[in-house]
């Protein structure tokens, strides 16, 4: 069973632009699936809550569906009880029919790819906001042992505020990889500017756990 809390979030139109500009997976603007030389189009982000040992799925998203921002885009309110849950991230390109699954993508190049969990509700890797709504873990990890961010633990307490979730692409420079251990703490420090790569995409949703 899935259970949406959609709402109408006409003041992140701005960001609902970002989502769909995406500029993190190279420069030319033609769609071949070479994941290194094209601009993904991403109009959905989709976050599902499943309470740890088991338990309704929880289903909530960010989505575009025009494709240019022209229309305010509809963002679901995270509305959770206080408990523990596993998170996974999908996003999706739902301008073309079939709509196109870009997770699959993010796993192919996960050594290139990273999402982080960051806003006023979140209290993690990414960020620091002690006694924060939401207490964010990553669960998944690329050949390498660094952090992908697809699957994530959460738990939830009593508060409010905002989830932002932004998916980097950090392609190597030279023989160099941009992807690392300790970028997660680099943003929490130093904001994005402190790291690599380019923003695929990035949402904000408003949180509150009763």
């Amino acid at each position: 069973m899935i259970v949406m809390n959609r709402l109408t979030h006409p003041s992140l139109l701005a960001v609902a632009s970002l989502a769909l500009l995406t500029t993190g997976c190279g420069e030319d603007d033609h769609h071949d699936h070479d994941h290194d030389n094209e601009n993904e189009v991403i109009t959905t982000v989709t976050l599902t809550f499943t309470p740890t040992g088991g338990g309704t799925d929880l289903v909530f998203e960010f989505d575009d569906p025009d494709g240019d921002g022209g229309e305010a885009p509809t963002v679901d309110t995270i509305d959770l009880l206080g408990a523990d849950y596993d998170v996974s991230v999908s996003f999706t390109n739902g301008l073309v029919s079939p709509p196109e699954d870009i997770t699959a993508e993010i796993e192919d190049e996960n050594d290139e790819h990273q999402i982080f969990f960051t806003g006023s509700a979140v209290n993690g890797p990414a960020a620091d906001n002690a006694g924060a709504a939401l207490t964010h873990a990553y669960a998944d990890q690329d050949g390498d042992g660094n952090p992908i961010g697809l699957a994530n633990t959460i738990t939830a307490a009593a508060g409010t505020g905002d989830l932002v979730v932004t998916l980097r692409h950090l392609p190597p420079v030279g023989d160099a990889p941009a992807k690392t251990s300790t970028l997660a703490d680099d943003v929490k420090s130093g904001g994005f500017g402190a790291i690599g790569g380019s923003s695929d995409v990035q949402v904000t949703f408003p949180v509150t756990v009763q």
